[in-house]
């Protein structure tokens, strides 16, 4: 098998040969690397994505146009490092990636689609190794005929919904090239991943966010911090990223109502789904005012509309249920308050940095409950991992509710799926019907209320450890005083300052506390405590 030569380029130089080249992390990739480092299962963040392709063209072509497209896109030859406990892309010139081959042409179709399936999923459940490029492996199936199949899976720090279809666009126009004997017809990319990088950091230090940022502090002023809908058990002081799923397929019905009531709404089915979910959290919680995150696409700029890579950010909707409105206003105020959001992307984190909002121990910031939609089939392998305590998921006809299993029961998220589909079709049936008169299958549960507890005096450290801590505390919060038992993210740090904390505590021999036991309790007295019984060999990332 042959790989493309350092001339397959779209205008760009070709890659430096001499050594890996270094960028600072995009905010995406910011947020991908840490959940994964949280994540109870780190193969959650890997995609699995399969490209079906027809053509005169042999498995060697198919190989070839994968390192084309690696050398074509920074982020496929791409690791991420911490240095000084920031986040680093480290760029490397000609990674050496796992392709499998596999010829199924001999197969019956139901053989071959059990290969597929079950290389699918050993595929997603494979997890990478953190430390080398490239983020990313494949699988070139022949499935006879001039039939073919590309199963590509990749990291979430390289790779996003929208990479999978810039992808397949490629793949298919590099097999037309080969087939017919000419160059490949491939977009131009107008800048690389990594200057994408500098200039959005660039964009956030010269106060190119301004507008953004007067828009949210408005927009966001008197969020609760946290939601209302019942839970089965109280959330505990730290999160444990555990998290289970149901699922459920859209009834009929349901799916073919779905574009015309859209079209009478004058929005897109989107709107109906996010709307219905916020109606059943309502219904729930019995809270007017919900903050739901969504996931965006993060490519406004053009620039970056042919890139591989990863882009996703989160939004945060406002939803407002006041006045027990009917489904046609909630669908039109839902709609209102996503294109407003559209206006004024901010990168999550600088989000929670600029509104300074209050932490509460074990809530995420900002939103506890999430939404996501995707248009094509496929939720991908079952998760057991969880960032939010509630993420309703629809892809195509298919839906899944992933929960934190510290929190609820699965026999509570079967009931909410199942309340859910009742409550879409009722919004879609009947649009001029109230929320409190939309039919569900339960009685709204009651809100329960935390138990008193008595203020606690502040312990200042009690010993060299922890004064130790302390101190690097005190000039990353820019605080004065400091009690051991303070939550960390109470206080007003972040995820990328527990990072830093972590960088500049661990011994010089690399090994310290890793970032899921801080988020275990992410007190100094906690944190003094991991120090001293850290193993050796172990650094503050990993």
């Amino acid at each position: 098998m042959t790989r493309p030569g350092p001339a397959v380029r779209d205008g760009r130089p070709a890659p430096d040969a001499a050594g890996p080249a270094t960028a600072p992390a995009t905010y995406a990739q910011e947020r991908a690397w840490l959940a994964s480092r949280l994540a109870h299962d780190p193969p959650t963040y890997c995609a699995v994505d399969e490209f079906p392709l027809h053509a005169a063209v042999t498995a060697n072509d198919l190989v070839h146009a994968l390192y084309v497209l690696m050398d074509r896109h920074e982020p496929l030859r791409t690791v991420l490092r911490t240095v000084d406990g920031r986040l680093r892309q480290e760029v490397h010139p000609r990674p050496e990636p796992k392709i499998e081959l596999a010829d199924l042409s001999a197969h019956d179709h139901a053989a071959q689609a059990e290969e597929r399936r079950s290389l699918r999923a050993r595929l997603a459940r494979t997890p990478f190794d953190p430390h080398r490029a490239p983020q990313w492996r494949a699988a070139v199936l022949n499935l006879g005929e001039g039939a073919w199949s590309v199963v590509f899976a990749a990291h979430h720090t390289v790779y996003d919904t929208a990479s999978g279809f810039n992808v397949h666009a490629e793949l298919t126009e590099l097999c037309a090239a080969a087939e017919e004997g000419r160059e490949a017809r491939l977009p131009r990319l107008p800048l690389g991943y990594g200057a994408y990088a500098r200039r959005e950091r660039e964009r956030a230090r010269t106060g190119g966010a301004d507008a953004a940022a007067a828009h949210w502090r408005t927009r966001l002023r008197g969020l609760p911090p946290v939601h209302t809908v019942p839970l089965d058990r109280p959330r505990p002081p730290a999160r444990t990223f555990r998290g289970g799923e149901v699922r459920a397929a859209l009834p009929v019905g349901v799916t073919a109502a779905l574009t015309g009531a859209a079209r009478h709404h004058g929005t897109r089915p989107v709107m109906l789904f996010l709307a219905a979910w916020t109606a059943l959290l309502h219904h729930h919680s019995g809270a007017t005012d919900l903050a739901v995150g969504l996931p965006v696409a993060g490519r406004d700029d053009p620039a970056t509309r042919a890139m591989v890579g990863t882009f996703v950010n989160m939004r945060v909707l406002r939803a407002d249920l006041s006045g027990d409105p009917d489904g046609t206003e909630l669908v039109r105020r839902t709609t209102a308050a996503v294109r407003a959001g559209e206006k004024f992307d901010i990168p999550f984190q600088s989000l929670v940095e600029l509104l300074a909002a209050p932490r509460l121990p074990g809530v995420p910031p900002l939103y506890q409950l999430a939404f996501n939609h995707t248009p094509a089939d496929g939720l991908g392998p079952p998760v057991s991992s969880c960032e939010e305590d509630l993420l309703l998921d629809v892809a195509g006809s298919g839906l899944r509710l992933v929960y934190d299993a510290a929190l609820f029961d699965r026999s509570t998220a079967d009931l909410l799926l199942a309340d859910y589909l009742r409550l879409l079709a009722a919004l879609l049936d009947a649009p001029g019907t109230r929320l409190s008169a939309l039919p569900t299958g339960t009685a709204p549960r009651g809100t329960p209320r935390p138990a008193p507890t008595a203020p606690r005096a502040r312990t200042a450290p009690r010993d060299a450890a922890e004064e130790r801590v302390a101190a690097v505390w005190r000039t990353l919060l820019g605080t004065d005083t400091v009690d051991v038992h303070e939550d960390f993210f109470t206080a007003g740090g972040h995820s990328l300052q527990a990072l830093r904390l972590l960088a500049r505590l661990a011994p010089a021999r690399g090994s310290g506390p890793t970032l899921r036991t801080f988020f275990a309790d992410p007190t100094v007295a906690g944190l003094a405590t991991a120090l001293k019984s850290t193993p050796d060999g172990r650094t503050a990332w990993r």
